[in-house]
């Protein structure tokens, strides 16, 4: 009896190490595949990690596609914002009276249609990557990275479209501030009768200096923590190391 109980641990141990070979086996293999793309995008690197992670190759997945979900998930209510701030800002049924009033409902017009799109394809995103939860390794593989080129474009809207809002607020300051009737002089008497004083081109002038030195800012920032290749990052180390 003893024998025959000590065969069958011995069973179970070599049949549960032969099952933790085959799922460290699998997470290497998709780990090799990730880095032979040689990409770094928020989603490789985001597949990357939480497979290294994991305990098996399934729940990294998993970890990562949700992840990925949660992503789109604040970019359709960040571009849902900003394309009602677009639309907020348009004179519907109204022609514009003037040469900045133009140039500012164009762009605004633009940037709100870019919202609405980058808006469209996150939920689109969202439902694709919800229908990949559960599945295996290879149909997220082929599936996933096949669009995600595409849906990547949407970081690129939800950024564009904003920055037409940005551009528009900034030609329409020029409108607001320049292109009026004079106005009552504050140090010379308010109400009728008083000095009529013209407001100076140095106000908007002066907010689009100010625009100018957070978009920089903004673009450093944008460029460092995300688009630039970050060296320490496992993957980055992984596609050095295939070369």
């Amino acid at each position: 009896m003893g024998d025959a109980y000590r065969e069958l641990l011995d069973y179970l141990k070599a049949k549960d190490q032969q099952g933790e070979h085959k799922r460290e086996e699998a997470k290497a293999k998709a780990l090799e595949e990730l880095t032979a793309l040689k990409k770094q995008t928020f989603a490789h690197i985001s597949f990357y990690n939480c497979i290294n992670a994991a305990d098996t190759l399934e729940d990294g997945v998993d970890a990562a596609l949700t992840s990925q979900k949660e992503l789109y998930d604040a970019l359709l209510g960040f571009t849902g914002m900003m394309a009602g701030f677009s639309f907020i800002g348009l004179p519907l049924g109204s022609q514009p009276d003037t040469y900045f009033q133009a140039v500012a409902y164009f762009l605004l017009i633009l940037g709100f249609g870019g919202c609405m799109v980058a808006a469209l394809m996150s939920f689109i995103a969202t439902l694709f990557i919800k229908g990949l939860m559960q599945e295996p390794w290879d149909c997220v593989r082929d599936c996933f990275f096949k669009w995600n080129p595409y849906l990547y474009c949407t970081n690129f809207l939800a950024i564009g479209g904003p920055f037409m809002l940005f551009l528009g607020v900034n030609v329409m300051v020029h409108d607001f501030f320049t292109d009026r009737d004079e106005v009552d002089c504050w140090r010379k008497g308010m109400g009728e009768g008083a000095d009529k004083c013209t407001l100076s081109l140095g106000l908007p002038i002066s907010l689009n200096v100010l625009s100018l030195i957070f978009l920089l800012v903004l673009c450093w920032l944008f460029y460092g923590a995300v688009l630039k290749s970050q060296r320490g990052r496992r993957i980055t180390k992984a596609i050095e190391e295939r070369r």
